[in-house]
């Protein structure tokens, strides 16, 4: 009796421990795995509890891509070329990487640093982070975008030079493109960022000023991204149309 008395709380205890690891379980991946077609929002919560910079990277660069091809449909339908415009699948994918790998993981740390530093919802602690974030880090932020994406662009340049212009010399051509990179990036910051960054105030100022005070923290990336839809549409226009328009 006192062996079976000895053995019983034991295989009891073990039960109710693979009982609890089992809910767990279910209650962690096995309603989140299925749900993505159930619930897709559910599925990305999640996805933001476990993989958070994984996840806001993806998002990031997919709305990055999307605003540059929102700019693409809006400029062909202008210039009423709907039926024959051909997507530059090179622009939108240098909007993807910059997105995914340059946005995402600095806005990420920067709301995060931001909320942790001056946390609250006061209007004091509200009107705090929407300075830092629109007087010091967006003026900074901005410029830094655009110079990635000029580097971008004359990264990928011989890949273009490949198809369009076959007969010119490549070492010459190599050699153009980079001289002519600090060229292109001086007049892209000096006539481009300062517009950019005004327009960007009075589309982030109301924006961030809402999201500061009622969006949760694991989504200000996300919620971020959704205003970036247009700003990077903008940006894309501001870039290339807005600079061949310049220049014509």
């Amino acid at each position: 009796m006192s062996m079976m008395g000895c053995r019983m709380p034991s295989q009891s205890l073990h039960k109710l421990s693979n009982l609890r690891l089992a809910s767990k379980r279910s209650s962690s991946g096995g309603s989140a795995s299925p749900s993505i077609l159930r619930n897709p929002l559910q599925w990305y919560v999640a996805k933001l509890d476990t993989h958070p910079i994984t996840t806001k990277c993806i998002s990031s660069g997919l709305i990055s891509g999307s605003g540059d091809l929102l700019c693409q449909s809006i400029i062909a339908k202008r210039k009423q070329q709907s039926t024959s415009h051909e997507f530059d699948w090179m622009r939108t994918l240098r909007f993807t990487l910059l997105g995914s790998f340059l946005v995402a993981p600095t806005v990420h740390s920067w709301y995060g640093m931001l909320m942790s530093r001056i946390p609250g919802t006061s209007l004091a602690a509200i009107g705090k982070r929407l300075f830092f974030d629109q007087v010091l880090f967006a003026p900074l932020f901005t410029p830094a975008f655009i110079s990635m994406l000029t580097v971008l662009e004359h990264l990928s340049s011989p890949l273009d030079q490949v198809v369009e212009e076959k007969d010119v010399n490549n070492n010459d051509s190599n050699n153009h493109n980079n001289s002519d990179l600090l060229t292109h990036l001086t007049d892209r910051l000096k006539n481009d960022a300062p517009d950019a960054i005004l327009v960007g105030w009075s589309i982030w100022v109301p924006s961030m000023a809402v999201m500061f005070a009622v969006v949760p923290g694991k989504f200000q990336v996300l919620y971020s991204n959704g205003v970036g839809f247009v700003w990077n549409a903008y940006l894309s226009w501001k870039t290339h149309e807005g600079e061949e328009e310049r220049t014509q």
